[in-house]
């Protein structure tokens, strides 16, 4: 048996019953502080639409009486208390596990979604957190492949003592992919050579 034929692609058929789920990976939860700064930033988005309706409440020369400043305040509060609801609801649901050979995030509530990107095409990691995030100690892990211009997956509520280690490990990840795929070439181009 000559070499070419241990490696050659072997692309065999699965039965469906044969395919692994997912669902019986544990998912890592957010950080204990993911879902009081879901809180604390949808509080903020709302603040300006809180002020507004307490101005034009307070105001004697705004034309509308006060009961109906009240009404139009509540009807703009209202949809920004479903969105806190709801990201308070998404973050109990959201979740992340690193595997050998991928990483998988889930998220959403009445959409939910199941992501898994091969470390094998990850070509970029990095960690970003805003000020508010900052001041929770939470950090999100963008992971990037090759062409792309955004992060193909976003990993949201880490904290971040967590987010830099999977940015760590990952990038040593790539490193190793990136030198062994360097010592494949070099001895398929050494090889190639001699024939």
């Amino acid at each position: 048996m000559n070499q070419h034929d241990e490696t050659a692609f072997s692309n065999p058929a699965l039965a469906p019953t044969g395919v692994p789920d997912y669902r019986e990976v544990e998912f890592e939860p957010p950080a204990s502080s993911f879902r009081r700064y879901t809180l604390v930033s949808t509080t903020i988005f709302a603040a300006p639409a809180v002020l507004a309706a307490l101005v034009a409440w307070a105001l004697p020369f705004i034309p509308l009486a006060g009961w109906k400043v009240l009404v139009i305040a509540g009807g703009l509060l209202l949809p920004l208390a479903l969105v806190g609801v709801y990201r308070w609801i998404d973050a109990g649901y959201r979740g992340w596990a690193l595997r050998r050979h991928d990483i998988i995030a889930r998220s959403g509530v009445f959409w939910r979604s199941v992501t898994a990107l091969p470390v094998a095409r990850i070509q970029h990691v990095e960690t970003t957190h805003g000020p508010l995030e900052r001041a929770y100690g939470l950090a999100r892990l963008k992971l990037y492949t090759a062409g792309g211009l955004t992060a193909d997956l976003v990993v949201i509520g880490l904290d971040r003592e967590t987010a830099d280690r999977l940015r760590e490990y990952l990038v040593e990840q790539i490193r190793k992919r990136d030198a062994e795929t360097g010592q494949n070439v070099e001895a398929e181009t050494s090889q190639g050579s001699d024939d």
